[in-house]
């Protein structure tokens, strides 16, 4: 009987379950609260967090003991690391290169707004600087594993959905570097009593994070680069072991697996066609591991913590609240991004976890800070990331909704009427040097392979000797041929003071569109031709592109719902 006794026991002692058991309750829980969440119309995410609650401590207990998390703590690091990765392969030159300037604009300014407001509201409340400088430094970061979901979720694409990913991108690499240097200034004060002697170490720990992160990404970018262009190496494989190493090799050297992996993804990204694929290859694996991840977050979440500091969790709370929606409203603004960008913006990036929670733990490691600071921080940063976590991917979901980009993340017919392939006012001496200035203009832009900017040059000029592709009515669209490529690809160019064409009724060319169509996809150059040519000759769309002052103004007229007949949806 004492051997029956035993088997009982050890069966309602929870905190002996197996990691595997562990992790199987955690998917099933996950994907329950996505069921139940997707029959409320609420996000998956928010589903997924409510799952882990149920199961965790603060409601049936089943997991979420202190060595099950930490047991389960590589699962999410790897988790935000390919999170990261995904990320750094959006910050794309090519993407990006015409909106940096919205983009950096949003980025510190919703940074700067959010660390102002959290330590003005902190000291205001009654809190030493020394707590109110570690809260600012950690309130700048925005949840990206929660926004990547959310994006996913919502099938959402566009320039919104660019700018978004890319502030998110840049806000963490910001926050990181922020903390270190007011941890280093906490520390040396609680260490010598003065801060101002410390600046350098705080510069130089910056700087070690920074470059020893962008070093190793950079790296192991190379290396998997070389790797993936043999076909002896597994291209999953390859990427796996690689997010692995970076990890073991970041805690190793005491830098950010999240800095490390985003810059990893940069360099796949903005490197050969063969290595921007890479960052798919780990895409099978994304659903299980966002489950285990949101559903982990809702098992850890510190519901005592936030009943604990009450009030002060909810000051922290709507400080970064505001601080982010004022910074990135003004960001906006500041970048001459259109109303619709900003304005969702501002309520877009409230979503706060990981990188969150992974500096509380980095805090709760140094020996210089008082036991008293680092509680108090930890349990509002612990109580705000909660309420963050909470309401932030519905604000998220709804700012992606009212951008009208949700649900556009499908196949359309002409796939390159994108912001980052459109330049305005356009300067030429004639056809040919436009010509020209366009061919170059999509060797930058696009992964055009196997052929040289002379040689596609000719191409398109060969085509325009044989017969003008000046269409008459302010429209020219001229086109060549390479022998392969994964797609018809194109730019488009606005020049307001008008090149000769020799178009049919004599008028000048204001809106030039340069295809270039691989021969195995001559059946759908027409449709594509037939296409654009429908849609800049209507006359409203026509004169609201020739009078379009930047790349996203002109890709606001695109999407708008005048021309959407046009460029139609495949599925």
């Amino acid at each position: 009987m004492e051997a029956l006794q035993q088997i009982i026991d050890s069966i309602l002692h929870t905190e002996h379950l197996s990691p595997f058991l562990v992790v199987g309750i955690l998917i099933l829980a996950g994907f329950a609260g996505g069921w139940v969440a997707k029959l409320l119309k609420l996000p998956h995410v928010t589903g997924n967090i409510f799952g882990g609650v149920v199961v965790g401590p603060a409601c049936l207990g089943l997991i979420g003991t202190h060595e099950q998390l930490h047991d389960l703590q590589p699962l999410s690091t790897f988790a935000m690391s390919l999170v990261a990765v995904s990320i750094g392969g959006h910050l794309s030159y090519r993407r990006i290169h015409n909106s940096l300037r919205r983009i950096i604009s949003i980025s510190l300014l919703e940074v700067g707004c959010s660390v102002v407001t959290v330590m003005t509201a902190a000291r205001l409340f009654g809190m030493d600087w020394p707590t109110s400088c570690l809260l600012g430094a950690i309130s700048a970061s925005t949840a990206p594993a929660t926004t990547i979901a959310l994006i996913r979720e919502s099938r959402a694409k566009g320039p919104f959905v660019k700018t978004l990913i890319s502030a998110v991108a840049l806000n963490n690499i910001l926050c990181i570097l922020l903390f270190v240097m007011m941890r280093t200034f906490v520390t040396s004060y609680f260490e010598s009593g003065e801060t101002a002697g410390k600046i350098d170490d705080a510069l130089i720990l910056s700087g070690y994070h920074l470059v020893g992160a962008l070093a190793l990404g950079l790296a192991a970018g190379w290396i998997c680069k070389v790797l993936v262009s043999k076909p002896k190496f597994h291209d999953f494989t390859t990427i796996l072991l690689a997010i692995m190493l970076l990890d073991g090799l970041a805690a190793y050297l005491q830098l950010s697996p999240l800095l490390v992996n985003l810059f990893f993804g940069v360099f796949l990204g903005n490197s050969s066609e063969v290595a921007e694929r890479q960052l798919t290859t780990l895409v099978p694996l994304e659903p299980i591991l966002y489950v285990c991840f949101f559903t982990l977050a809702g098992v850890s979440l510190h519901i005592d913590a936030m009943l604990a500091v009450g009030v002060l969790a909810l000051i922290y709370f709507f400080a970064r609240v505001l601080g982010k929606s004022i910074g990135a409203a003004l960001g906006g603004l500041l970048g001459k991004c259109s109303r619709r960008i900003w304005q969702n913006m501002s309520f877009a990036l409230y979503p706060q976890s990981g990188i969150a929670i992974g500096l509380v733990i980095l805090l709760s490691n140094d020996a210089y800070i008082p036991a008293e600071i680092i509680q108090a921080v930890s349990a509002i940063i612990l109580a705000g990331v909660t309420l963050a976590e909470i309401a932030g991917p519905f604000c998220t979901k709804a700012a992606l909704a009212r951008s009208g980009e949700a649900g556009r993340d499908r196949e359309r017919l002409v796939e390159f009427l994108a912001e980052e392939f459109i330049v305005v006012n356009l300067k030429a001496a004639d056809k040919w040097d436009a010509i020209r200035q366009l061919v170059a203009f999509m060797m930058r832009t696009h992964r055009v392979e196997h052929i040289t900017q002379e040689e596609l040059y000719q191409s398109v000029v060969n085509r325009e000797k044989d017969m003008s592709t000046g269409m008459g009515r302010n429209i020219a669209i001229p086109h060549g041929h390479i022998e392969k490529g994964p797609e018809i690809q194109g730019v488009m160019a606005i020049c307001r003071d008008g090149i000769d064409f020799d178009s049919p009724d004599g008028e000048p060319v204001k809106i030039i569109m340069l295809i270039i169509t691989p021969e195995d996809k001559k059946d759908m150059h027409l449709k594509v031709l037939s296409s654009l040519s429908s849609m800049v000759r209507d006359d409203a769309i026509r004169s609201r592109l020739i009078a379009a002052i930047s790349p996203e103004d002109a890709m606001e007229v695109i999407e708008s719902k005048e021309a959407r007949d046009y460029n139609y949806f495949l599925d």
